[in-house]
């Protein structure tokens, strides 16, 4: 069935549920912690028969409209303006400086009579611990209006990606604008490689780390690097003259830090997303992707492209980071 096809069943079936989960897109991380989150929450509500409603009002990266700022509508939209103070990542709630008993009557009354008066079965923290659940890596679909007959979950991933992953008339132009400003080859490996404030969140890897892979995956050595400080391809360049580095990070980025991000205006934290789509769209069109499962981006190629595709350094096999 073509995509279109796919999304009217989709929304059929996910109308057709009478459990509700609110889930809040955008909330304090980056885009694709946000992202991956969101699908493997939107995969969990398909399993057990949830409707999954979309809120991305107010969310870190929106220009206006959050979800629609890059996308095709969502055929699930829940704009209630509370959901931007009640609906939350659970340890969000855990970590607020607010009195305890302000917490319970914000998070256990006021959100209880939320749900009673609008009929809503669970918010964005009730459910995060189950689709987050290493076991749910490990789930089956079969859901025959979906074309999924004993799916795991990363081949369901890639069927949700592909319905959704579609750009709007307004971003969709500058996001080729990027994609077409590098000239790559047919065949061309690419990388992720980690700066800025990621030594904070995970282990840092020396060049030669994802070099060796490289050379054995590469047949011209030609790669895309993706990655916020364009030190690393000064750096890649000189010690590896053989090859042929392209890149969208400009000489101007020297990490990413997302404290000092957040606090961009909106329009250039809204270009900086675009260009990263586009960055993403490229790593996703080579021959094979390396870097790692615990950046969410690379969580995020495994769910794209699938493990196949994927060289990761860190774990042999994809998980749920």
């Amino acid at each position: 069935m073509t995509t279109e096809e796919w999304l009217q069943q989709y929304n059929k079936l996910n109308n057709s549920f009478k459990q509700r989960l609110i889930f809040r897109l955008g909330v304090d991380s980056g885009f694709f912690s946000e992202y991956n989150n969101m699908i493997l929450a939107l995969l969990y509500c398909l399993k057990y028969g949830i409707r999954f409603e979309l809120y991305s009002d107010h969310a870190r990266f929106a220009l206006r409209d959050g979800w629609q700022d890059f996308f095709l509508p969502f055929g699930a939209i829940n704009t209630q303006h509370i959901n931007k103070d009640y609906s939350l990542r659970p340890y969000i709630i855990e970590q607020s400086r607010e009195a305890q008993l302000q917490k319970v009557i914000k998070y256990r009354y006021i959100t209880a009579a939320y749900k009673f008066l609008f009929g809503i079965d669970y918010m964005t923290q009730d459910l995060w611990a189950f689709h987050r659940d290493q076991a749910f890596a490990q789930s089956i679909f079969n859901i025959p209006e979906l074309g999924f007959n004993q799916t795991p979950l990363l081949a369901a991933t890639q069927q949700i990606i592909k319905a959704f992953w579609r750009y709007n008339a307004q971003s969709a132009p500058i996001i080729n604008s990027f994609t077409n400003s590098v000239q790559l080859p047919d065949e061309y490996i690419s990388l992720h490689v980690r700066a800025g404030d990621k030594f904070t969140e995970a282990k840092m890897y020396d060049f030669s780390e994802y070099m060796i892979p490289a050379a054995k995956f590469s047949v011209n050595n030609e790669a895309f690097i993706m990655t916020d400080d364009y030190t690393v391809i000064e750096q890649l360049q000189q010690q590896y003259p053989q090859w042929r580095f392209h890149t969208l990070c400009t000489p101007s980025e020297r990490g990413y830090f997302h404290r000092d991000f957040v606090k961009q205006d909106r329009y250039f934290k809204y270009m900086q997303h675009l260009k990263l789509f586009a960055t993403i769209d490229i790593c996703a069109d080579s021959t094979k992707f390396i870097g790692t499962y615990s950046s969410n981006p690379g969580m995020y190629m495994g769910m794209r492209i699938g493990p196949e595709r994927c060289h990761c350094l860190d774990f042999d096999e994809w998980l749920i980071w």
